[in-house]
């Protein structure tokens, strides 16, 4: 098409505008130079229609509408003159070329047209354009009215799921972007993030098994030194047959005879200090479960009911299933009622599926604050990925990225003919880096290891070893497969080796857990997620502000090249120091986690324990890395399982550090703020990471003698570790007066 008869052709359909036809109630506000737009919100379409798809709703190309010319049309009030940069939200449909995705935009204020085009990003899953090349732009005159028209290529193959018009020249988009700015006073605000018990950081594992399965899958894991948190029993928990259903899919009985005896099992887990779990979805088969569907449907509980087809927990593919209304408080009610039983025997919490809309979320997090014994009202949930265009995913920790394959990649990603989201290299991309729609879940978790093979036969102990490098740096870490996978990816089913790099790396998780469980205080209090990625390098990412975090994804490299951010960065394992700024090539033998952190960081852990529960912080451990610069490190602690923390009853401590030519100075400032179990006193163990052995040390003032004693080193003195290159000194105090401790080279 010409550009001259392109003009021509989108003035035309600006024309039909003015004669109103088709019109919608969707029209947009720019607010503070920016418009934020969900696609399905036109203000006219022809030869379109909306799908819900991988993580939300999107619309896209009717391929049997005949509609010809076929565009989306919006319109949006422009308040504030300036140059303004598009950007979009959307992916290819599988099998397609580049050549297929482009499309052509224009915006017309009644006089005046302008034009641009742009492509939708190659991924086959749902990533911002604009990034990594200079986005489409227009220039707004004159505030008022504009109409703003997207045309596809000739064969439209491609959804698209949200556009934002921005004068920020430094704005870059994120996750599922900012909320809508609907020119409505109702326009759906953001929300605060909710955070996750704290037993929720530590490592949770899921399994198709039976009672006695499930307890010796349980000690399997505590015999061989492998932290456990939460134990979660996936969809065989209704039908233990494979969990072919439709009987027992939901009945609120269970399988008894797989589970004979829940209250026995779950005990079993909190006496062991496990939280125990079970799967469950939205909705009732009829076959198999005719009173429990009766019940529902008499009492209008059911959103909807349909002959039910699908192959999934429905083996007869032939019964009817009732999707249950969550919108409803009274069915809610009535389902948390048939629920009970299980939690008064001893479950904690829910995994999600076939679902994650908000209602659903909503009812499963209270049925575990209000009815779960270890969650402390706290709640906690696992939801699928799904939709993620609410913010109100924010108040529902945890999700995660759906069913991973077990492979090194899966480059045409989401295959929704399988359900197969991902392999591994995928899902480091999916939290680390911005242009994804992913990327915006605070908590996002994946099955370490995968979930199926999908026809997979990358299966192998490098494999896993890589993935469990990875799984235990993330916010929240999951463990998990498929019954066709012999080693449910369970530690214990693999080779020493395997084994040896499973403890290494969860078990600094459990150490880390002062520090991730801050970080992650710091994403309520800040909004800013704590797995954090540039948008340029797609599978490095920094968790919290100290840690980079560079996982070797690609099969039998044992080099792994990253960029560092600008500063100096320091080598986790070995102390070596590189320069930021700058892309490095270093060693990644299969045992080792490429781990940096940056200079000027001030990292708390604690002593391992087998769980975050059994664990105590009362002796704490600083790894300080000082640089030029003051920096500061916010310690943040509570209760870890009540909602106290909502009204701000939680404690704060401040580290800080700086060094000079001769000098280095650290400081605890005093806790402020309080919760309830909160011990005064603490022992802080300290760990100068130095260049050199210092000339004198001084606590609070008083001089410090130097000992060449074997851990725990004595009050009142302080060793240098020459393999190490650590200063290392012990100082008990009450949280209220902190310490001060200076450094003389």
């Amino acid at each position: 098409m010409s550009c001259g008869f392109y003009i021509n052709f989108i003035l035309a359909t600006f024309a039909l505008t003015a004669c109103g036809q088709d019109s919608q109630p969707y029209i947009h506000q720019e607010r503070g130079g920016l418009v934020s737009v969900e696609a399905e919100h036109w203000y006219r379409s022809q030869g379109y229609r909306e799908i819900f798809y991988y993580t939300g709703n999107a619309v896209c190309p009717d391929r049997d509408s005949n509609a010809d010319p076929s565009f989306l049309e919006y319109s949006i009030l422009f308040s504030e003159p300036g140059e303004y940069r598009f950007y979009l939200l959307g992916n290819r449909i599988r099998s397609s070329t580049g050549s297929e995705s482009i499309i052509r935009c224009a915006l017309y204020d009644g006089n005046t047209l302008q034009i641009d085009s742009c492509s939708i990003p190659d991924l086959h899953a749902p990533q911002w354009n604009g990034w990594d090349h200079d986005p489409a732009g227009f220039r707004i005159e004159n505030p008022g009215n504009y109409f703003f028209k997207i045309q596809a290529g000739p064969n439209r193959s491609f959804c698209l799921d949200k556009f934002i018009f921005s004068s920020d020249s430094g704005f870059a988009p994120s996750g599922s972007g900012p909320v809508e700015t609907l020119e409505m006073d109702s326009i759906r605000e953001d929300y605060p993030v909710i955070l996750p018990p704290a037993w929720a950081f530590g490592v949770l594992y899921g399994a198709y098994t039976n009672q006695e399965q499930t307890m010796e899958a349980v000690d399997s894991l505590l015999n061989g030194d492998f932290p456990v948190d939460a134990f979660w029993i996936d969809s065989y928990f209704w039908d233990f047959n494979a969990g072919k259903g439709p009987g027992g899919y939901i009945d609120f009985v269970g399988d008894t005879a797989a589970y004979p005896d829940p209250e026995k099992l779950w005990t079993g887990l909190a006496d062991r200090g496990i939280k125990a779990g079970v799967w469950i979805w939205d909705q009732i088969n009829e076959e198999g479960n005719e009173e429990t569907f009766r019940e529902f449907k008499e009492r209008g509980y059911f959103r909807r009911v349909y002959e039910n087809r699908n192959g999934w927990h429905n083996e007869s593919r032939n019964t009817r299933t009732g999707q249950i209304d969550f919108g409803d408080p009274e069915a809610v009610v009535y389902w948390k009622n048939k629920l009970k039983p299980f939690f008064d025997k001893g479950l904690d919490f829910l995994k999600l599926d076939n679902s994650a809309e908000i209602a659903f979320c909503r009812a499963a997090f209270s049925a575990g604050q209000e009815m779960g014994r270890e969650t402390g009202g706290r709640g906690f949930i696992l939801a699928h990925i799904s939709s993620i265009d609410d913010k109100r995913l924010k108040l529902y920790p945890t999700r995660w990225t759906g069913d991973a394959k077990i492979c090194w990649s899966q480059p045409d990603y989401p295959d929704l003919s399988v359900y197969a989201m991902g392999g591994y290299k995928e899902n480091i991309a999916m939290v680390a880096d911005p242009k994804r729609s992913t990327y915006e879940v605070p908590f996002l978790t994946h099955d370490a290891g995968g979930y199926d093979y999908f026809g997979s036969t990358e299966q192998s102990d490098e494999l896993y070893t890589r993935w469990i490098q990875f799984a235990a740096l993330n916010s929240i870490m999951t463990v998990f497969s498929s019954s066709r996978n012999p080693t449910r990816n369970h530690p214990y089913r693999y080779p020493e080796p395997v084994r040896e790099n499973f403890r290494k790396y969860t078990h600094l998780r459990m150490r880390l857990f002062p520090y991730i469980y801050s970080s992650a205080m710091q994403s309520r209090l800040t909004g800013r997620k704590m797995v954090q990625g540039d948008g340029v390098h797609e599978y490095q990412f920094t968790l919290g502000d100290a840690l980079l975090v560079a996982p070797v994804y690609v099969h039998g490299s044992r080099r792994r090249t990253l960029f560092l951010p600008q500063g100096q960065w320091i080598d986790f394992e070995t102390d070596s120091i590189f320069e930021g700024k700058s892309t490095i090539t270093v060693d990644a033998p299969l045992n080792k986690l490429p781990l940096f952190v940056r200079s000027g960081s001030i990292i708390p852990m604690r002593n391992y324990a087998r769980s975050i529960g059994s664990g105590t912080s009362d002796t704490m451990n600083l790894h300080i890395y000082p640089s030029d610069d003051r920096t500061e490190f916010n310690l943040y602690e509570d209760d870890g399982s009540s909602n106290d923390y909502l009204e701000n009853k939680f404690s704060t401590t401040v580290l800080s550090v700086q060094k000079t030519d001769h000098t280095t100075r650290f400081q605890i400032g005093p806790a402020t703020g309080w919760y309830r179990g909160m011990n005064p006193r603490r022992t802080y163990v300290l760990h100068f990471h130095l260049a050199g052995k210092p000339d004198t040390v001084y606590l609070d003032g008083k001089l410090l003698h130097e000992t060449n004693a074997i851990n725990p080193v004595p009050a009142g003195g302080w060793k240098y570790e020459r393999d190490t290159g650590q200063l290392v000194l012990a100082h008990s105090c009450l949280k209220e007066k902190g310490c001060r401790v200076k450094i003389v080279y």
